[in-house]
């Protein structure tokens, strides 16, 4: 099986789709008599590379984009019921090992897993006969403990920093909404709300530059409002994280994308007002200001470590509260190496 239609194979029973088959053949002999409800295709449109690959594989350094058109046709009504254009990226710089045809594969996989992410392919497919049948997943299995290598913090203070620490931050967004999030480790764990994802297995991650990532919630703590999402990728600008409390009074920055992605990397600055329990829980009280849609994302030192995650704001209030991050990470199953 080429990697190609391993990727459809995979995606599609990761995403929850039951025993999907995949044909290798553009004419298939019609062994089984058994014809499947729906029909999912896609055509390569186009595609851009530059990437440089030993011959072993054992070092791949580039970037590939391409182009797919998918659609799904349904027997029944023998008619197309969805169809859409996505592009897929992947780049890498040559800290993995892989073949010529497995680089091209991610960023295929890339594509499909935009498509799976897409309400309307959602809508499409659960609406045709036989859709019931379908199981589409709304919540990863829970990975083991995730260990991964902490971030370096930066030089200076936060206002030397501030372009290289926006660009950690991202918006994460699907069908219903969006909000915040931030890269916790260089290749490609974000950190955000579990309301932020809510129960999509896939959402859109968007970096500061523009680019658009698929992101799988693989983990998330619905009491203590927490999600892990996995990006594809290396080499992320990922944020350091203060593994201490900070002094009552002490200054503080969070960066969001308040009211949408059009506001994405909005800072705002205030200090760190208490620390509160609420409903038995631990969180930081601030008066930063934040607005819907910054959920999810940071709250910094004036080094620029990670402190926090917003997660609510009291009313019409300044008053904004935060999970502190160490107890964020434990409730996802993450710990930090490295000094």
């Amino acid at each position: 099986m080429s990697p190609m239609l391993r990727v459809v194979r995979d995606e599609l029973s990761r995403a929850g789709y039951r025993d999907p088959q995949v044909q290798s053949k553009l004419f298939e002999e019609d062994s089984d008599p058994k014809v499947p409800d729906l029909l999912l295709g896609g055509m390569l449109e186009e595609f851009r590379t530059s990437y440089c690959s030993t011959d072993s594989g054992a070092r791949t350094d580039g970037t590939l984009r391409t182009k797919i058109h998918w659609e799904v046709y349904d027997q029944a009504q023998r008619k197309v019921v969805y169809g859409k254009t996505v592009e897929g990226t992947y780049e890498t710089h040559g800290a993995e090992a892989m073949r010529e045809g497995d680089f091209f594969a991610m960023a295929y996989r890339d594509a499909l897993r935009k498509v799976l992410a897409d309400q309307q392919f959602y809508d499409a497919v659960i609406s045709a006969p036989g859709g019931g049948q379908v199981k589409p997943a709304t919540a990863a299995e829970k990975p083991d403990k995730l260990v991964l290598k902490r971030a370096v913090p930066l030089n200076d203070a936060l206002s030397k920093n501030m372009t290289m620490t926006r660009a950690g931050v991202v918006t994460v967004s699907h069908a219903g909404g969006s909000g915040s999030g931030f890269f916790v480790s260089e290749n490609g764990y974000v950190i955000t709300n579990s309301h932020v994802v809510g129960s999509n297995r896939f959402v859109r991650v968007i970096l500061a530059t523009g680019r658009e990532l698929v992101g799988e919630v693989i983990q998330r703590d619905i009491g203590r409002d927490v999600a892990l999402i996995k990006t594809e990728g290396s080499n992320f600008p990922a944020l350091a994280v203060n593994d201490d409390d900070l002094n009552i009074g002490s200054e503080v920055i969070a960066i969001g994308s308040p009211l949408g992605e059009v506001l994405s990397g909005t800072v705002t600055r205030g200090v760190v007002s208490a620390y509160r329990m609420i409903s038995g829980r631990r969180y930081i009280q601030s008066d930063v200001s934040i607005l819907p849609g910054s959920s999810g994302g940071p709250l910094l030192d004036r080094s620029g470590r990670v402190v926090g995650i917003a997660v609510m704001i009291l009313g019409n209030t300044r008053i904004s509260f935060f999970v502190p991050i160490q107890e964020a990470l434990v409730s996802v199953r993450v710990t930090l190496s490295g000094p």
